[in-house]
């Protein structure tokens, strides 16, 4: 899967980062900053101190110290009045308060999830049989079916294994290339 997202995204393990954090200004941390998320929303400069408190302080399905952080900004309020706040967010938080948000970059952000999530389905129909937990069961219901038929046949247990192989190939599970060891000989009887 790591070679899939670098020849899609062309990065290393250290810049691996979506479009939507490229948008977001997630550092290497994996961190960005509520100016940023705001500039990236496009919303007027003047309103963000009512959007920061309604969407990060007061926000219900966030914690601090866990989902952002926040902070006043050294480099601001030359005059004098009270400090802007900022916060370090989370990617993840982030990209919630990015498809909360009720404009054309809220709506951008939907669609770009929901376009993962429609590529995601069509990568794994793509894939050999996916492997749930009724099929597994399934399989070794049939291989102890196929075990106690051949033994009562008086089957070789390579020829066992050589059934349950081809049962598992069939539902797309791949066993050890050693799985079936053919004998170097086969036991003969002299007599019955």
């Amino acid at each position: 899967m790591n070679d899939l997202f670098n020849e899609v995204f062309g990065a290393s393990d250290a810049e691996r980062k979506t479009p939507i954090e490229i948008a977001l200004g997630v550092d290497g941390k994996g961190m960005t900053t509520a100016r940023k998320l705001y500039a990236f929303l496009e919303y007027d400069p003047k309103n963000y101190a009512k959007w920061f408190r309604k969407n990060i302080l007061e926000n219900n399905f966030a914690e601090e110290d866990a989902d952002f952080w926040v902070f006043v900004p050294k480099d601001e309020n030359h005059q004098g009045g009270r400090p802007t706040q900022d916060a370090k967010l989370t990617a993840s938080f982030a990209k919630k308060l990015s498809m909360m948000q009720k404009n054309q970059k809220g709506e951008a952000a939907r669609n770009y999830f929901v376009g993962v999530e429609d590529g995601t389905k069509k990568l794994v129909e793509q894939l050999p049989c996916p492997l749930n937990s009724q099929i597994a069961a399934d399989v070794a219901k049939l291989g102890n079916t196929t075990v106690q038929i051949m033994t009562k046949q008086g089957s070789a247990p390579h020829k066992i294994a050589e059934a349950f192989l081809l049962e598992c190939q069939q539902f797309g599970i791949q066993l050890p290339a050693d799985f079936v060891k053919k004998p170097e000989y086969e036991q003969i009887e002299l007599f019955e």
